[in-house]
């Protein structure tokens, strides 16, 4: 399970993340598919909706029952199909396999456990078909860290369709032990005349991995890497500088035949 406690937040989520950055890579990368696609740890659909607009056969997976009440609402609204799951990405167990398995928004580093991570890469391998590729996006620890001041920072003001303010903060600090990060992130809401009305506090951790340490553990579950990109540009990874690992993977062929065929 995801360390951050998605349900609380899930009414407020669309306000504040409305990132487009990776929207075309993944767009690009579904469109070269000719089969089915699995989206894990979909959220409300930031990624999800325009795949579904392009025609793709969408299958949403997530762990938060509150997050995908948001995107069925907007599935609703749009009049769109897809399959939406509720489950656990490290419990999956679909019935099917899939020409391309993507983890969007660097979430599986939200997994922090390394047993479970394991765990999940394994139920993907599972899932995914022989001529499939599996995306994984990752943070880049070097960059990602420079971020983790251990002080409190204002991420910003947005506003909601109420027409009150959400003000976001947050705190993270970084255990060279564990390789996690530990935060948590202040949610206040605010009327027009500044006014508080809620607030409330939600936990966040998740794991950095370096890409050698991901490699290997991706690896050691089936897979072969086929691309490491270091920039949603499809630039190669530089371990120093890029902000972000776009890993592209294959099932090995020795691993043969996934549990679904």
């Amino acid at each position: 399970m995801p360390a951050m406690d998605y349900d609380r937040v899930a009414h407020l989520y669309d306000a504040y993340v409305q990132s487009e950055f990776d929207l075309a890579f993944f767009l690009e990368e579904a469109k070269k598919v000719q089969g089915s696609v699995l989206e894990l740890m979909c959220g409300t659909g930031r990624v999800s909706l325009p795949l579904l607009e392009a025609g793709i056969d969408l299958t949403c997976v997530d762990s938060s029952p509150k997050m995908l009440e948001v995107l069925r609402g907007k599935l609703r609204e749009r009049e769109l199909s897809a399959r939406v799951i509720e489950a656990d990405v490290c419990e999956l167990s679909l019935g099917r396999q899939f020409e391309l398995i993507f983890i969007p928004f660097h979430s599986f580093a939200e997994i922090v456990d390394p047993a479970q991570q394991r765990q999940a890469l394994r139920a993907i391998r599972a899932h995914l078909s022989p001529t499939g590729r599996f995306i994984c996006t990752l943070h880049n620890p070097p960059v990602r860290l420079l971020g983790v001041t251990g002080e409190r920072r204002k991420l910003g003001e947005f506003p909601l369709p109420d027409g009150n303010l959400l003000t976001l903060s947050s705190v993270e600090k970084y255990d060279l032990a564990s390789g996690c990060v530990d935060g948590i992130q202040f949610y206040e809401i605010r009327r027009w005349d500044g006014q508080s009305l809620a607030g409330m506090d939600v936990d966040v951790r998740f794991r950095l991995l370096s890409h050698l340490e991901f490699q290997s553990l991706a690896e050691a579950s089936g897979f072969a890497p086929v691309r490491l990109c270091g920039h949603y540009s499809r630039v190669s990874f530089e371990p120093d500088r890029s902000p972000v690992m776009i890993w592209v993977l294959r099932g090995k062929p020795e691993e043969g035949r996934g549990q679904y065929d």
